[in-house]
């Protein structure tokens, strides 16, 4: 593992902290019509994953539905306390009634163990690579790799955000970018985030020159 995933930070100033929340966190947007709606799918708060897809399925902004989840790294799962062998896309397509919902499409991969696999085993599907726009659904404090990875892919594309504050069970609270901060674990978790922008980014695996100047500002104020 190339990051520790919950890495000490520095002292951070509230420059810095107001910058890693940009970057890191990004800003919802509002609803709109879309080609196809891309979930990232998790073994962490699944009921809140469910609830913000069952919301945003109630607007009929799409009727594709792409969730990619496969198998979550050993590490990982012993982190989270679960099994391993369950796959991340099935975990949500068990906790969720889609069959509520007339002529939706849904495309599934359960290939992929991270966040760059989630987005280029998924673009095996002709339906998903062809997208000019969508909307994806992630954890908010991951949100802004989420992104880069998807414009990596998708340059000209219209992505929008949603999001959901993540609650770890060994965190006393759940994650927000007005509080991740204030407690040990939000802060070692978001430092992380940042990490991993900045060397996936430097690396070329997600786009980066679109925040290139943001992450030497914080930078330079850590």
């Amino acid at each position: 593992m190339e990051i520790e995933r919950n890495p000490e930070p520095p002292p951070l100033s509230n420059k810095a902290i107001k910058l890693i929340t940009e970057l890191c966190f990004r800003k919802d947007d509002d609803l709109k019509k879309v080609d196809g709606i891309f979930v990232y799918a998790s073994t962490v708060n699944i009921e809140k994953m469910v609830s913000l897809l069952d919301d945003i399925l109630s607007k009929d902004i799409s009727n594709k539905i792409f969730i990619s989840g496969g198998t979550t790294p050993k590490h990982l799962a012993e982190e989270l306390g679960i099994e391993p062998k369950f796959k991340e896309a099935d975990l949500l397509l068990n906790a969720f009634e889609l069959e509520r919902y007339n002529n939706l499409e849904v495309f599934v991969e359960r290939e992929s163990t991270n966040t760059l696999e989630n987005v280029t085993e998924m673009l095996k599907f002709k339906e998903f690579k062809n997208c000019k726009s969508f909307l994806f659904i992630f954890k908010s404090h991951p949100a802004g790799r989420g992104y880069l990875t998807l414009r990596k892919y998708f340059p000209e594309a219209e992505i929008l955000q949603k999001t959901f504050n993540a609650k770890y069970d060994k965190a006393e609270k759940e994650i927000t970018r007005d509080n991740w901060f204030t407690f040990d674990f939000g802060r070692r978790r978001v430092w992380g985030e940042y990490l991993r922008i900045k060397t996936y980014g430097r690396r070329g695996d997600i786009e980066f020159e679109e925040v290139r100047n943001l992450v030497q500002d914080i930078e330079r104020e850590i």
